[in-house]
Parts: C-alpha cells; structure tokens; sequence
C-alpha cells in the first residue's frame, strides 16, 4: 500500500508546477518546476526521491530569478530605464553560474544593491526638477513690477531663493560623493526619456529653465 503522505507530496509538487503552466512569463520556471514534479510522480517513496533529486531544487531557484529578472528587463526597456535596467541584465548574465541557492540569493542581493546606487546617483540629478518652482518664483519676485520701497525686499527674496537652490546642490553633491567619489550634478541627463517623461513641458521650455538652473548653481 502507497503512503498517504507521500501522496500528498506528489499532489503539492504537481501543483507547484501546474500554476505556472499557462504563464509565458515563467516559462523556465514551469519547465525546471514540471521537471521535478515529474521525477517526484514517477518515484515510489521518498528515499528513491531523496537518492534521484540532486540540484533540481536549486534549478528551479534559478529559472525563477531567470524569468523574473527577464520581466524586470522588458519592462525597464520599454521605459527607457537604463540605469535601473542594470540589476536585470548583469543577474541574467551570472544566474547560470550559480548551484547553490544561497549563494545565488548573496550573489543578487549585491546586484541589487550596487545597482540601487546607481539608481540614486542617476536620480540625484532631477534636483533640477524639484526646485523648478523655485527657479521660477526667483525669476518672479527679481523682475516684479512693485512700488520702489518693496524693491530691494523683493530682489533679496530672489536671491535667497537662488542662494538656497546652489546650497541644495552643493549639499547633495558633499552626501552623494560618499558613495561615488567625484560624483557631481548633470543636469542634462533630465533631457533623457526617464527623466524628461515626468516634465509635462516643451523641450524648449526645459532647455530654457536648463541655462538658468545652471547659471544659478555654477555662480
């Protein structure tokens, strides 16, 4: 008589199989993951299992990093992530290399990581971004028509503004320098596609405010 337990874990690996059979997304899950449902279904008990397993677990850790590095990586080139696309690309280089799941697991942890560095560097730059309202309230109250009294209060309101923009980058740039030596503000960058999909402005216009943004933290 056939072990009701065992029977059991033959219906869990069947399942753990099945529900990636209809995804193409999981493609090399499904077939690492069906390859050993099958080995579980064709052996009689679990000692016959234990001596035919070797690294069929550690294969379906892999096909499972594999599909979703594969997904991360048609998702950020159809954003134009180049930055965040690099954690995708250097994981699907090195996953094959890897038998041993923790080993697999340290190795994309530290992917991850160095990438999410870069990541912030690169991210660092849309400073000029956030203090674009700034650069145009310090524009407002330095040319404001006013009564002259108000003037010198309206021009020292500007140059605050201006001096609080420059402090801001000088201030990001000191932080970020610990993790990147050398590392200093590009401003251009925001005319890429990651950057320039979240100003809803001409490119002119973004040119314009560019010359002026840099005017002010190069003064």
């Amino acid at each position: 008589m056939s072990d009701p337990l065992w029977k059991e874990y033959q219906a869990y690996y069947r399942t753990r199989a099945e529900r990636y059979a209809e995804n193409p997304a999981y493609a090399h899950t499904y077939r690492a993951e069906k390859n050993l449902s099958d080995l579980v279904q064709s052996c009689e008990e679990p000692q016959d299992f234990k001596d035919r397993l070797g690294n069929m677990n550690e294969l379906c850790a892999n096909a499972l990093i594999k599909d979703e590095s594969l997904m991360e990586k048609s998702h950020f080139e159809k954003h134009q992530e180049h930055i965040r696309i690099q954690s995708a690309v250097t994981i699907l280089e090195k996953v094959d290399d890897y038998t041993q799941v923790m080993d697999l697991i340290t190795m994309v942890t530290n992917v991850i990581q160095q990438n999410g560095i870069a990541v912030s560097l690169d991210e660092a730059n849309r400073q000029f971004i956030y203090d674009w309202d700034y650069i145009d309230r310090a524009e407002i109250y330095a040319k404001a028509e006013v009564p002259d009294k108000y003037k010198s209060d309206m021009q020292e309101s500007a140059t605050q503004m201006r001096r609080a923009i420059a402090e801001s980058v000088r201030t990001l740039t000191a932080d970020l320098q610990h993790w990147h030596q050398g590392w200093k503000i590009n401003p251009e960058v925001n005319m890429e596609y990651r950057h320039r999909r979240l100003l809803p402005f001409t490119e002119d216009q973004i040119r314009e405010q560019l010359a002026k943004f840099n005017a002010i933290i190069n003064a």
